[in-house]
């Protein structure tokens, strides 16, 4: 297997997930960012990263931003909004602090890949990325090797599995799921949503993007 196959199934995925996405959620989500007085955003590793820069599109188009966490972020309240990003949607510290938000009267927009997670029940809103089921995920289930139970997760784990090199190569194909990839196309497509709800163009872009570089 080359570079060049693992670039084409690459796009493949991305094309393939963004197709999966409904529309509609995209839309009730802008239309939620677009009434808030303020928007946080908040996300751990990767997600914490398509989360941060969800929040600068969102600053680029006028909405006051903040990031959960950095020394300048002030108290949430009514009529703010909180958006996360995680893949699982079950990510146990953000699920915290998306309770907080709730708690405080601020509405929550989650993007993740299951409505049916911890912090896709208490979202407002919710923008879902399928997760694709592939043929080799059932062979990876049948040759998993036994779990320690003391680990509820595989975080910290090793574990073989007895595979050919053909069914890796395969998995390496399949695997590109490309959850936090689709997810920064989203947000470009979020930008634009929400632009269009507040009456801007794409020139407040230029206008409010950084200029002290």
């Amino acid at each position: 297997m080359d570079t060049k196959q693992i670039l084409m199934q690459a796009g493949q995925h991305v094309a393939e997930g963004l197709a999966k996405i409904d529309p509609a959620q995209i839309d009730a989500l802008a239309k939620g960012i677009a009434k808030a007085n303020r928007v946080f955003v908040s996300g751990w590793g990767r997600a914490g990263n398509v989360a941060g820069i969800l929040g600068m599109d969102m600053s680029q188009i006028g909405k006051v931003v903040f990031r959960v966490g950095d020394n300048n972020t002030p108290s949430i309240h009514e009529g703010d909004i909180l958006l996360v990003m995680s893949g699982s949607g079950n990510t146990k510290t953000i699920s915290i602090i998306a309770q907080e938000a709730k708690a405080f009267g601020a509405e929550v927009g989650l993007i993740s890949t299951s409505a049916e997670s911890i912090i896709g029940e208490i979202a407002d809103y919710n923008v879902v990325i399928p997760r694709v089921e592939t043929p080799m995920a059932k062979i990876m289930k049948d040759k998993r090797p036994p779990r320690d139970p003391k680990f509820k997760g595989t975080a910290g784990t090793r574990e073989t599995y007895d595979l050919t090199e053909e069914e890796r190569d395969q998995i390496t194909l399949e695997q590109l799921e490309l959850t936090y990839q689709i997810a920064f196309i989203v947000n470009e497509i979020i930008q634009d949503r929400v632009m269009r709800e507040i009456g801007e163009t794409f020139e407040a872009i230029h206008y409010y993007h950084n200029s002290l570089e």
